[in-house]
This record gives structure tokens, C-alpha cells and sequence, in this order.
């Protein structure tokens, strides 16, 4: 039977009985590596007390000297900056404008149509000029309207009349007929 140990995702074998002689085995090569630790051991074990003191001493010099970098650095990133933002910001500016109107390809330009505006204008000035006309013809037509109507008036009674007189003059041949053959009848009962 095997025992099967995971860790970090490594699969180790080992057999059932093997463990107490491995640990043995593990125990005598490390007995010679920790005598030789023990004498440093002594040594270090009382200088760990000085070490927390220094840490904390450490890092209140170390705040102390970014500070002081900090207010070394400031006014001079300041000056950067402008020196920057004057002098070298407008060269780099004017450079990039005149590489982008060199770059810019001309044939590719695009081209302006002027018939859509030229119509345009063309019937606004067509509108205005028919508006004009007709303000000014208004006044011509609407007399022009009012003697047509009379005179259309003046021929529908002609018409009328002309008509009216055919129609009584055939409705007395008629009548004068009708009066003939009433008569030649009469005579025919009599």
C-alpha cells in the first residue's frame, strides 16, 4: 500500500512503511548543518533586539530624505514644464502643422460642386422675379377678369335671347300647325 502526498500541485509516492526512514534520514543530514548555525545563532539572537530601533530610525531618516527631494525637485519640474509649455511646445506645434500640410495629398482634395448652389439661386431668382410679375399683373388681371365676365355675361344674353326668339317663333309655327290641323279635323266631325 502507498501513500499519495499532494501539495503544490506536485504528486509524490511513498511507501506505507518508508516515512519513519525518511524522517530518520532527513534527522542525521541535518544534525551537522544546524551545529554549524548554532554558533551564529548566539551571535545574532542579542542584535535582534537592535533591529526594531534602527528600522523605526531607518525609516524616519529615509521620510526625511524624500522630503527633502521632493522640495529639491518641485521648483525645478516647474521650470521644466515651462520651459516646456514656451519654448519647445510651439516648435513641436509648428513642426507637426507644416508635415501635416506637406502629407496632405492635393489630388484628393475634395471638389466643390457649385451646380446645387447655382440652382438654387436660379429658382429663388425665378420665385422672385414670377412674385413680382404677378404683384404687378394683379391688378391688370382682376379688370382684365371683371370685362371678360361682362362681356361673357353680354353674349350669354344675346344667346338667350336669340334663343328665346327661335323658340317662340317655332313654338308659333307649331302652334299655328296645330291650329290648321284642329281645324281641319273640327270640320271632318262637323
Amino acid at each position: 500500500m502507498s501513500l499519495t502526498l499532494r501539495r503544490n500541485r506536485v504528486k509524490v509516492e511513498v511507501p506505507q512503511g518508508g516515512l519513519g526512514r525518511i524522517k530518520g534520514r532527513m534527522q542525521v543530514q541535518m544534525r551537522p548543518v544546524v551545529t554549524k548555525m548554532s554558533p551564529i545563532t548566539d551571535k545574532v539572537t542579542p542584535m535582534m533586539g537592535k533591529v526594531p530601533p534602527m528600522v523605526g530610525n531607518a525609516r524616519d531618516v529615509t521620510a526625511t530624505r524624500i522630503t527633502d527631494a521632493r522640495v529639491w525637485m518641485a521648483p525645478r519640474l516647474e521650470q521644466a514644464a515651462c520651459t516646456v509649455e514656451d519654448q519647445i511646445a510651439p516648435r513641436v506645434s509648428s513642426f507637426l502643422h507644416e508635415a501635416a500640410r506637406r502629407v496632405e495629398p492635393e489630388s484628393f482634395a475634395r471638389p466643390r460642386r457649385r451646380w446645387p448652389m447655382l440652382m438654387l439661386f436660379a429658382g429663388l431668382a425665378i420665385g422672385v422675379a414670377g412674385a413680382l410679375m404677378y404683384r404687378n399683373k394683379s391688378g391688370r388681371w382682376a379688370e382684365s377678369t371683371r370685362e371678360t365676365t361682362a362681356e361673357t355675361t353680354r353674349w350669354a344674353d344675346e344667346k338667350v335671347e336669340q334663343a328665346g326668339a327661335r323658340a317662340g317663333g317655332k313654338a308659333q309655327q307649331a302652334a299655328t300647325k296645330a291650329g290648321g290641323k284642329a281645324d281641319e279635323i273640327a270640320g271632318k266631325i262637323q
